[in-house]
């Protein structure tokens, strides 16, 4: 992840354009005209060897020795053999960025075979230019009069990014913003991503004042890891909408290879979308309209909506779309069905949709919209109107747009039909009213606001504390390390049960023997019936592949009750064994004695690992294949209890499990406990490949493991989202109270103490931390504190043990930089904690941390009256200035010498 160079490339103060001429076609010609057309305020200049005097006007250089000046951004329109080495003299030369237009170089290949965009990267990193492209339609920066592409129209100023992949797609995305009156921050696509990536892109616009919104359009994703860490700060902050094209294998540009017990790509993808809190949308349409509610609506008090319209019709079609996408109709009340009736026919439904009447005036519509807007349980409208004789359109839309001024509703608009409302849409949109051509589109609009805000808050809820951070699991750890020592890459049946004994995860209780002799040596001890399975090398693996035309196999021999039985099951399990797998060794019976008091509704739960995302959780449905797959859902460890349930409430069988258990409740929590211990057991030992479960049932206890399989790696599976760091936690005590006190990273279950320390500080100490006095904090406002990406930001809280938990003594926080330079801390410990020298504690081991990683400074502000805080900053080697401008002492500690000019550079200035 890194920002280096970005702001060469946004807002270049000079520019050349390699390989432009003035034929209409020459792809450099366009891309100059269009720097020309948009008024570009920087110095210009053309590379070409030919003997141009100038070009449009520009001045034409031979070669990069013969340039006036060293440009920040080259743009190259050459044919693909000439790029690398145009990359490595522009770069020696002390270019800083590049736009690479030039298509064609995943598809030409170099001396030694490789396509030629990976020598365009190497030339790169060689050279140390940052290269957007190759294969990119270039970009616009509309507030710059930067439009550096060579694309058919350019983009309008405004507050959303649009970050693409294909030239083509961006293209029409480009008309239809403008026709729809979108305007945009930055505008550019990524082409063959060989050096700048969506990750360096996000973590920029993130920081960006002037971007309200952050428009994705996807094919792949190279490295998810980088992708997701950057996502997940940008969304906190900004409503980010993505689109992801080849969804089903048939449209797959990028060919996926898909892991055990996955069929498809895309629900993978689906999950990391998710898990960052990012709006997925089907469309382009879809992305604009998603993009008209999240940028001109209000946050969501209540997810219900009622619908208005002067007829029947419009409501019908609006219900229907509502009911389809699981929304809430608004129910009305007493109240506010009284004070309609006064204003419209009798024979009016008395419920919503309200049905206005055909001959439905500005006046009616006006106040209907009070009546609604002084009913507390509403919240969100959706008016409509269809083409009448009786009513002027235009009207209608003021008094609409007068009558919700000064309310606390979320209006939107649906005008119907196209040719006498345009006029109506346009003073909708110049008030800033998001309005839909149909019914269905608005609804559709306002469901893509819902599900946004509850991906928000499924991320800034708090979980309750499941997970023991501080077990021993080496046994486990043992057991591993010795199969991969013998060359194994599976678990015995009997191994895979020890595991699942480890941590915790109940399975039904099984007797592993080597022949027929010994199950019946256990038949005669406990005289009942039996369940016999036989087990084998192959069936020791997780996520059998199952084709429809394949024999089915007999694997379990149920209820055997006499020898007899036993030995003729004993002997069909053999049989089949031998004809099914003949290859696989031979490793014995599993006994389970039947009746052991579990059923209920059969979960498949378990782990497995992409190649290119890592470790995956999976729940579905156990059974048939085909339920199986069709219900399979994904997430990304680490899961905590919210995650984990949300998991589940994706997946069918959770239907089943809410309508059919006869404790919905207990069972739900006991599966959504076994997912997060699946989480936490491929964090702790990242060897394990996969792990299913299958099924899952339940007993009085909670859920039971019936059957289960393990597979190894001796390469560790990394999950894409940095799980908790359990090497950091450390014990100390206290000086003056002897007090013991772990110090640790923050977890997202500490939220309630950590709320608690907050509002018992003192007003002085609040006002040293925050710079204000703050009374309140919110439950929102205390999540954004401790739910942190442990990439991006570290926070260590020193917390005591008591009786109902912890108490949090003291925390001290560093958020870092995209390119790992420069880190802000701030530090606050509890009143009472004074003379212990906690916040010493917490400072040293908050710089030996960023220091480890290799940040290069840490910074922080401090108001000029906080001794305490300077008078520890002084003892720790802070260099203290007064900064005039805002009134607070500048602090500042080198933990790293930069390696780089360009990180000299960056540190000098104090920003990109």
């Amino acid at each position: 992840m890194s920002t280096r160079y970005l702001e060469s490339l946004f807002n270049p103060e000079s520019i050349v354009v390699v390989g432009a001429s003035e034929r209409a076609d020459n792809l450099g010609g366009m891309v100059l005209r269009n720097l020309l057309g948009g008024d570009y305020p920087g110095k210009l200049l053309v590379l070409n060897p030919s003997n141009y005097d100038n070009v449009h006007g520009v001045a034409c250089a031979k070669s990069v020795a013969d340039m006036p000046f060293v440009p920040e951004l080259a743009i190259i329109c050459t044919p693909p053999k000439t790029v690398p080495k145009m990359i490595r003299r522009l770069g020696k030369a002390g270019a800083r960025t590049a736009i690479v237009m030039t298509g064609g170089m995943s598809r030409s290949h170099s001396k030694t075979g490789r396509p030629l965009m990976y020598s365009v990267r190497d030339a790169a990193r060689e050279s140390g230019i940052r290269v957007l492209g190759p294969n990119t339609i270039g970009l616009m920066v509309p507030a710059r009069k930067l439009n550096a592409t060579y694309a058919h129209m350019g983009a309008i100023p405004g507050r959303v990014a649009f970050v693409g992949q294909s030239g083509t797609i961006a293209s029409a995305v480009l008309d239809w913003a403008f026709a729809r009156g979108v305007g945009f921050s930055y505008f550019l696509t990524l082409g063959d991503g060989m050096g700048i990536d969506h990750d360096n892109l996000i973590d920029y616009l993130a920081q960006d004042t002037r971007t309200r919104a952050i428009l994705l359009h996807l094919e792949n994703v190279p490295n998810p890891r980088r992708f997701m860490s950057s996502v997940r700060v940008a969304s906190r902050t900004k409503p980010v909408i993505a689109l992801k094209s080849g969804r089903v294998p048939e449209s797959e540009w990028f060919v996926h290879e898909l892991p055990a017990g996955i069929k498809h790509s895309d629900p993978i993808y689906d999950a990391m979308l998710k898990r960052a809190g990012v709006l997925r949308v089907d469309g382009l349409g879809q992305m604009f309209d998603a993009l008209e509610t999240l940028t001109r609506m209000k946050p969501l008090r209540r997810e219900s909506l009622v619908m208005m319209a002067n007829g029947v019709g419009p409501g019908v079609l609006a219900v229907d779309r509502l009911a389809y996408l699981g929304g809430e109709l608004a129910t009305l009340s007493e109240s506010a069905i009284e004070a309609l009736a006064e204003l419209l026919p009798p024979y009016w439904t008395r419920r919503n949709p309200i049905d206005l009447g055909y001959n439905a005036s500005p006046e009616l519509y006006a106040k209907v919209l009070k009546i609604l807007s002084k009913e507390p349980e509403l919240a969100n409208v959706l008016v409509m109107y269809a083409p009448s004789l009786t009513g002027d359109s235009r009207e209608i839309a003021n008094s609409v747009i007068q009558a919700m001024k000064g309310t606390r509703l979320n209006v939107f608009t649906c005008w119907l039909g196209q040719s006498t409302v345009m006029d109506s849409r346009e003073e909708f949109y110049r008030a800033g009213v998001p309005s839909f051509f149909n019914p269905e589109k608005a609804v559709m609009a306002f469901m893509q606001h819902v599900r946004h805000q509850r991906v928000q808050r499924l991320l800034t809820e708090t979980p309750e504390s499941f997970t023991d951070h501080l077990s021993d699991h080496s046994k486990t750890r043992r057991v591993i390390v010795n199969a991969l020592r013998a060359g194994r890459h599976y678990l015995t049946n009997e191994e895979a049960r020890g595991v699942l004994s480890d941590y915790n995860i109940r399975a039904i209780d099984t007797l592993f023997c080597d022949d027929v002799d010994e199950v019946l040596g256990a038949f005669s001890v406990e005289r009942r019936p039996m369940d016999i399975t036989l087990v084998h090398e192959q069936a020791c693996h997780p996520f059998q592949p199952y084709s429809p035309n394949q024999k089915r196999y007999n694997c379990t021999m149920p209820k055997l009750n006499s020898e007899a039985a036993i030995i003729d099951g004993c002997q069909s399990l053999l049989e089949e064994y031998g004809k099914h797998f003949p290859e696989s060794g031979f490793l014995g019976f599993a006994v389970q004695f039947s009746y052991q008091h579990v059923g209920g509704i059969e979960f498949s739960v378990g782990i497995t690992r992409d190649a290119l995302f890592g470790p995956l959780v999976v729940c579905g449905a156990a059974g048939a294949q085909i339920n199986v797959m069709t219900d399979r859902q994904i997430a990304f460890p680490p899961l905590n209890m919210v995650l984990a349930r949300e998991l589940l409430r994706r997946t069918y069988m959770y239907k089943l499990l809410k309508e059919h258990s006869l404790k919905p409740e207990h069972d739900i929590r006991a599966v959504s406990e076994t997912l997060v211990t699946l989480s936490q057991i491929v964090i702790d030992i990242p060897e394990i490949q996969g792990l299913e479960i299958s099924p899952l049932l339940f007993n009085d206890e909670g859920a039971v493991a019936v059957n289960v399989a393990i597979n190894l790696s001796e390469e560790p599976g990394k999950p894409i989202i940095q799980p908790y760091p359990r090497e950091l936690e450390e014990w100390i005590v206290l000086p003056r109270s002897g007090r013991r006190v772990i110090i640790r990273p923050v977890l997202a279950e500490d939220e309630p103490a950590h709320r608690v320390f907050h509002e018992l500080q003192s007003p002085e100490s609040i006002r040293y931390r925050f710079f204000q006095y703050r009374k309140h904090f919110s439950r929102e406002d205390v999540a954004q504190m401790v739910q942190i990406d442990y990439d991006r930001e570290m926070v260590f809280i020193a917390n005591a043990p008591r009786e109902d938990g912890e108490e949090t003594l003291g925390t001290v926080r560093t958020w870092t930089d995209a390119d790992n330079l420069r880190c802000e801390f701030a530090v606050m410990v509890h009143d009472k904690m004074k003379g212990e020298g906690l916040g010493k504690t917490l400072m040293g081991k908050m710089i030996d941390y960023c220091r480890a990683r290799g940040t290069s400074e840490m910074v922080g502000d401090v108001l000029p009256d906080n001794r305490p805080m300077l008078n520890l900053a002084e003892h720790l080697g802070f260099h203290i200035k007064f900064n005039q401008d805002e009134e607070v002492m500048d602090l500042s500690l080198v933990l790293n010498e930069p390696e780089k000019d360009w990180q000299k550079e960056r540190l000098n200035k104090g920003g990109h």
